[in-house]
């Protein structure tokens, strides 16, 4: 065979070789062949996308989502799962145009959480102060239902909710504000009437919004009444007064004591001479009172003089915390942290001091006098001119007063525990009655009107009735009525009081 050297012209070969002559045995075995090559190609192709597809498969099995912390809680914690409820915003908004296909190479953002509510508990709690547990049926002395939710996805300062109540199909209060709680969570809300009485009957109905979308809604029925046959006479409903004990003075022209009662004014018990304006501890175990001069006669107060004491519940181990001869009005803290009491240390103002339960002094103090501490215990109110004379309402290290009166003649206030009210002594013409007004100046009510002095309020620690003392009748006795100033009953007779009524608080546990 000749090599073809560039340049050279092609020469015909004569013959092929006999190793490539087709072979006329093999011809008709051609078309099989092929057919056997094409199967072998196909076989591979589905070969290459099945392999193709498992490492795609491998790929996407690893980057399965993190599972949300919510699911993932452990029975301590709150676990808050969004309200199935709960109406997701569209994320096309209407007019936009349509999204644009996502490439492979763009990394997705991570989905906004939706703002959301679970499902309502309603909790009532009744005139008894007895909370009950989650129902949707209410006996008639329901004074206050707290709504308890999960929550979820919300931003404070940047969300807003908003609660619509509805009594017997009509809306009696809707309010939007902005969301300042935390992101999750769980939330107690409440409804209560603001005179304190029962909740109206009737079906009562709860819608919670999230910026403006419902996410959940509950409903409870409060019972009506049953109304007495014609025939037979109502029967009043008992007041529970024999519960709460009242510590209060008596005055014999020569000294103070402190005893002891049930608020339906049974059980008198004498505990101690020479003592007054006794004050609960938190816990019922102790009084905080003032002792006067001759404190110290008595063999059980040996060694102590006038000044801060306390001693237990049933008269025993009395001790001295502070000698203190210009004190009067003494006050126990709502935690139990503090004593406070006002006194004129060398001039004829008088301020507010404070002591721990031991007798050790705090470093600071008020302007004022008859302090009584707001059931949180960061305020008190006091009587006290700035130079305007009234009631005050101010810290306990005297910052941020803000005048609650206007009356120079206004005392011996006192906060109800659950907050809503304040109750105090104004003379009016000669005649002092007991008034109530809301913490923020609103709210002014005059509650007695006899003639004689109403005077020195003691609040029931469910803040439902009020304790007061009274000269109606010519001589002072002690009185209990409720918040409203309704049923005005006397309850202990000749419990006799001094001209300096500070000395005659009373406080009831």
């Amino acid at each position: 065979m000749t090599n073809h050297e560039p340049g050279q012209a092609n020469q015909t070969k004569p013959f092929a070789p006999a190793s490539i002559l087709p072979d006329p045995t093999r011809k008709k075995q051609s078309p099989l062949l092929w057919l056997g090559l094409g199967g072998a190609a196909l076989f591979l192709c589905i070969l290459i996308v099945l392999v193709g597809s498992i490492f795609v498969f491998r790929r996407n099995g690893d980057s399965t989502p993190t599972r949300p912390a919510a699911l993932n809680a452990t029975p301590t914690q709150l676990a808050v799962i969004p309200s199935p409820t709960a109406i997701s915003p569209d994320p096309i908004k209407s007019g936009g145009t349509t999204p644009t296909q996502t490439s492979a190479s763009t990394v997705a953002p991570t989905p906004t959480e939706t703002a959301s509510f679970g499902a309502i508990c309603f909790q009532p709690v009744t005139a008894d102060g007895e909370t009950l547990g989650c129902t949707t049926t209410f006996p008639t002395d329901v004074i206050e239902v707290h709504a308890i939710f999960d929550y979820t996805g919300l931003t404070p300062n940047k969300d807003t909710w908003t609660r619509i109540w509805y009594h017997n199909s009509q809306e009696v209060l809707n309010v939007e504000e902005p969301w300042t709680g935390d992101r999750s969570g769980q939330f107690d809300y409440n409804l209560n009437t603001s005179d304190g009485n029962p909740l109206s009957p009737g079906t009562w109905e709860l819608e919670l919004y999230a910026n403006g979308e419902l996410q959940t809604y509950g409903a409870f029925v409060v019972e009506l009444a049953e109304t007495p046959t014609p025939n037979t006479p109502p029967t009043p409903t008992p007041v529970p007064l024999a519960r709460y004990k009242l510590a209060f003075t008596k005055w014999d022209g020569a000294k103070h004591s402190i005893w002891l009662a049930n608020l339906d004014g049974t059980a008198q018990q004498f505990l101690l001479d020479f003592a007054a304006s006794p004050t609960w501890s938190p816990d019922g175990s102790q009084l905080a009172f003032f002792g006067e001069q001759g404190i110290d006669h008595q063999p059980t107060t040996a060694g102590g003089t006038d000044g801060i004491w306390k001693m237990n519940a049933d008269g025993s181990a009395p001790t001295q915390l502070l000698p203190e001869g210009t004190a009067h009005t003494v006050t126990w803290s709502p935690d139990g942290a503090i004593i406070g009491f006002d006194a004129a240390r060398g001039s004829p103002e008088r301020r507010v001091y404070f002591i721990n339960p031991d007798g050790a002094p705090q470093p600071f103090e008020a302007l004022g006098e008859h302090p009584s501490f707001s059931p949180d215990g960061r305020q008190i109110v006091v009587k006290v001119c700035r130079p305007e004379c009234g009631l005050w309402i101010e810290n306990p290290d005297d910052a941020e007063p803000r005048r609650l009166t206007t009356e120079g003649s206004d005392g011996l206030p006192v906060w109800s525990p659950n907050g809503r009210k304040i109750a105090f002594s104004r003379n009016v013409d000669g005649n002092v009655d007991v008034y109530t007004i809301n913490p923020d100046g609103s709210g002014l009510k005059r509650l007695t009107t006899a003639e004689g002095n109403d005077s020195v309020p003691a609040w029931t620690p469910d803040s439902r009735q009020l304790v007061f003392r009274s000269t109606r009748n010519g001589v002072w006795q002690i009185f209990v009525m409720n918040a409203d100033g309704s049923n005005q009953r006397m309850i202990l007779d000749n419990v006799g009081a001094s001209d300096e009524w500070a000395f005659d608080r009373m406080s009831v546990k």
